[in-house]
Formats: C-alpha cells, structure tokens, sequence
C-alpha cells in the first residue's frame, strides 16, 4: 500500500521510452542485426511495465484518492498526467506496428483501434484540464517556465501522430475522413500552444539564470512535439491518397516542406539541450543528479527518430535513412543509461520507497506500514 501511495502518473514516462525504443527498433528502415526480436522483447517488456503502472495507478485511486486528486493540486505533478496520456498512445501505436506481426494482425488492429480512443479521451482530457488548473489555481512565477509544460498539452499531437497510422483500417471513407479531420484538430490544438509555451520557456532562457542541473533534462521535451509534427505529416501524405483525392498531392508537398523544415529546428533544439546536458556534467556545472526527469532522454529523442523515420518514407532519399540510424543509435544509448538507473534506483528503493529500511529512516514503524 505505501508503494501504491508514492506510484505518481510521472512513472508512465518509463512505458513511453521502452514503447518509442520497442517501435524504432523493430521499424528501422536500416538494417540492424535482431531487430525484430529485440523489438519484440522490448514490446512483451512494454506490456508487462504498463499493466502494472495502469495498475498502481488505478489502486492509488481508489486506496489513496485523497493522494491521487492532490497530483491535480500541485502544478508540478499535474504535468505528467500528460505522460499517463502519451503512455496509452505509444502502447496502442506499437500494437499496431509490432503486435501485428507477433499476433493476429486483425485483433493486434483492434486492440490498437481501441487503446487510441482511449488515449485521445485522455489526451484531450490533459490538453484542457491542466491548463485550466494552471490559469485558475496554479501558482507559478516566470522563472519555473519550463518545457515541462509541455508534458500535457504534448499527448493530443501524438494521438495524431499514431492515429495517421491507423486511417486506413477505419471502415469507409466517411469515417476516414472524420478521423483525419480529428487529427488535424488535434495536431493544431498542440502545436499552437507548443510555439506559445516555447515562446515562454525561451524567455525563461534568456532573462533568468541558467538552468540548474536538476532542470536540465526538461528541454529535451521541446524536441518530442517537433518529431510528432513531423511524423504526422509526413504519414498523412501516405494514408489519405483514397480520401482526401486531388487534395493528396498538395498534402504531399505541404508534409514535405514542413517536415524537412521542422527536422532543422529539431537538430537546432539537440544541440541547444546537449550543451546544457554538458555544461553541467564540466567542472562549471552542478553535476545531473539522476530522478524520473531522465527520462526526457528518450522519449523525445525517440519522437524526433520517428519524424525523420516517416519523413524518409516520405522522401525515400537515404539522407533520412542513416540521420534515422544515427539518431537510433543515439536513442539506445541514453535509453541503457536511463533504464539501467531506475532500474537500480527501484531496486535501492531510492525511486520509490518499498524498503524496510527506507520505512525507519522515515519515521514509518511497522504499525504504520501495515495500517
């Protein structure tokens, strides 16, 4: 119970890196040795860490409710229901993408179908509520802009994203249709206030001090919406041709430019959050101590990949191809790290406290634990 009680929705980032790393892995247009069967292992993997954080998550809500309506209270952990959001999307995503071929293609379809109606409720539900209890309840000062903010108004964009995938598989073209119009909607609810919140956190940039090494992590998200943007449309191009007719082909141009454009201000945003991340790892730093923020290493430099992945089917020039690999390559390397750490950092009980020891030392005698 006192592992439910600490199980916050930010833990769902951990089902987003291994479900980004799952699909890229699995998909990715350069051929790498096992693939497919690290791709599978990481999505049995993906599977088994969501049902237990949908778990946890639902258990915190009803054993500990008080608990679970303060995340919405305090305007740092509001934030991540925006990860419990984008959680859903990535599982349904790689349902359709791994579990497809691993399973019957028509049920993994389905299921797919079904987890994202479920993530775009959410995402919606995120997109509105959040920023609502930020403008009404909230009480922030301009200089805690960060790109954190972004964390919930970020899941309706990867909705669209994951969605375009699924267009063809939605029955006729009057249903098609409607989903394209939903993603579209989506895509500019998020994208719009990613520039306005971006506007903020660059302000937050130059007239404040710098970011600590705790903060740091956090303009890695910046780049997640831009490879979301980029991914959906550049796939929207590929699944609309049946519907949307002699419109296709100006969609193709528009993806196009807008995609190749966007992959530049993505590259701009990794070098930018890079020389943060080493600035604090020199000798002028703080050091990066390590927490649950790790794990905007992955994700969003996963979301970047798939935009240039969808970009290069667009395009099919290699360019895209080997940034692809490279990019993938990049995303493993901070995907060990990460993992290895909350791994280890569960283990220890430093992440979540389940340890004895950790219950003394807190002041929680053995009544307390079992109450």
């Amino acid at each position: 119970m006192s592992v439910i009680r600490q199980f916050g929705p930010s833990w769902f980032t951990t089902v987003m890196g291994v479900g980004i790393v799952a699909v890229l892995t699995y998909t990715s247009p350069f051929p790498i040795p096992y693939q497919h069967d690290i791709g599978a292992v990481l999505f049995g993997l993906l599977n088994a860490i969501f049902i237990v954080a949908f778990l946890f998550w639902l258990f915190r809500w009803i054993f500990h409710t008080d608990e679970a309506l303060n995340d919405f209270r305090h305007p740092a952990r509001a934030l991540f229901y925006g990860a419990f959001a984008m959680g859903i999307n990535v599982v349904g995503n790689d349902y359709l993408l791994i579990g497809s071929h691993i399973l019957n293609s028509g049920l993994a379809t389905d299921i797919s179908k079904v987890v994202w109606v479920a993530g775009t409720i959410v995402s919606i539900f995120t997109v509105i509520v959040v920023p609502y209890l930020l403008f009404t309840e909230h009480e922030v000062e301009q200089h805690q802009a960060l790109a954190t903010w972004l964390i919930p108004v970020v899941p309706p964009i990867v909705a669209a994203a994951t969605g375009a995938n699924l267009i063809p598989f939605w029955g006729g073209a009057g249903t098609q249709f409607a989903i394209t119009a939903l993603i579209f909607a989506m895509f500019g609810a998020t994208f719009f206030l990613f520039i306005m919140i971006s506007g903020l956190v660059y302000a937050r940039l130059v007239y404040h001090k710098r970011l600590s090494g705790e903060a740091a992590p956090s303009l890695w998200v910046e780049i997640g919406p831009i490879g979301m943007s980029m991914g959906t449309f550049s796939t929207l191009p590929l699944k609309t041709q049946a519907i949307l007719g002699q419109y296709a082909n100006m969609l193709h141009v528009i993806g196009l430019v807008f995609s190749m454009a966007l992959w530049g201000i993505g590259i701009w945003w990794i070098v930018i959050s890079t020389m943060h991340t080493l600035l604090h790892l020199s000798k002028r730093g703080e050091g990066l101590p390590f927490h649950m923020g790790w794990w905007s290493y992955v994700f969003p430099i996963g979301s970047f990949t798939s935009g240039t992945y969808a970009l290069d089917h667009l395009v099919s020039y290699p360019f895209y191809t080997i940034a692809g690999f490279v990019q993938l390559l990049i995303l493993w390397g901070c995907f060990a790290v990460v993992f290895a750490r909350t791994a280890t950092g569960v283990w220890k009980g430093s992440l979540i406290q389940w340890r004895s020891s950790h219950w003394t030392r807190y002041g929680l005698s053995n009544e307390k634990r079992t109450a």
